[in-house]
């Protein structure tokens, strides 16, 4: 049975893996876009479900510690596209509030047991990765909630919200990728966070690329295909 988990997460993995690249690459808001996104997501879906199982089976907690940070980074790139009027009002719902409280605790306990390994000097590769891995899904979970309950918004951040997201999780999938298969790479801290060394920069440029194209009077509408649903009036009919 363990094995059938671990080869099911594999696979679940390796598709996220090859997948991502194909929304990144596809015209934004588009189709194709919104499928291999989607793909993506449920792949990851997978994943941190056999992590989970397979990490109390044969107790893996870096396995399954990792794989539920790298979901909580794509599940937040996910719900920020159902996230778009924050500036009108929009209030988050229970299920954002319940993977904030998830990041709290997953991300809090990574980097505490980093931390405190550290100072009691245990620098072991596995207190380097929780540290760097915990600081960064707390710095995320900070991003959201300061999102939901600033009194006021850039109304493009749920953009911003999805892009970090979804890359910030392709980047921990690409770490595990690299700690499975690229051994010849030492010490075994950096097979997990080379991803993240070269990956965060450029999400940093991406991000900030659009931010200078709207700054320059660029309209979300001619960069991207958007679909945004509309508030219906009372009594307006549908056409």
């Amino acid at each position: 049975m363990l094995q059938t988990i671990l080869t099911l997460h594999a696979i679940a993995g390796f598709f996220a893996f090859v997948v991502a690249p194909l929304a990144m690459i596809t015209r934004k808001g588009g189709d194709w876009h919104r499928r291999w996104g989607k793909a993506y997501f449920y792949a990851m879906a997978v994943v941190v479900v056999t992590a989970i199982i397979a990490g109390v089976m044969r107790p893996n907690w870096l396995m399954t510690l990792v794989a539920v940070f790298s979901f909580q980074l794509v599940a937040s790139g996910y719900r920020a596209l159902y996230l778009k009027r924050l500036h009108e009002g929009q209030r988050p719902s229970g299920w954002d509030k319940l993977t904030m409280g998830a990041g709290i605790l997953v991300n809090g306990g990574l980097f505490m047991w980093g931390l405190i390994h550290l100072m009691l000097g245990h620098r072991t590769s596995g207190s380097i990765i929780f540290l760097v891995f915990g600081a960064i899904g707390l710095l995320f979970v900070w991003r959201d909630y300061s999102r939901f309950y600033r009194s006021s918004h850039d109304k493009r951040e749920w953009l911003y919200a999805h892009m970090t997201g979804f890359l910030g999780g392709y980047i921990a999938t690409v770490s595990a990728f690299s700690a499975v298969n690229l051994n010849m790479i030492k010490p075994m801290w950096l097979q997990w966070l080379w991803p993240t060394v070269l990956g965060a920069p450029l999400i940093a440029l991406w991000v900030g690329y659009y931010r200078k194209r709207f700054a320059a009077g660029g309209r979300s509408r001619d960069l991207f295909d958007l679909r945004i649903a509309l508030k219906r009036r009372p009594g307006h009919r549908a056409r």
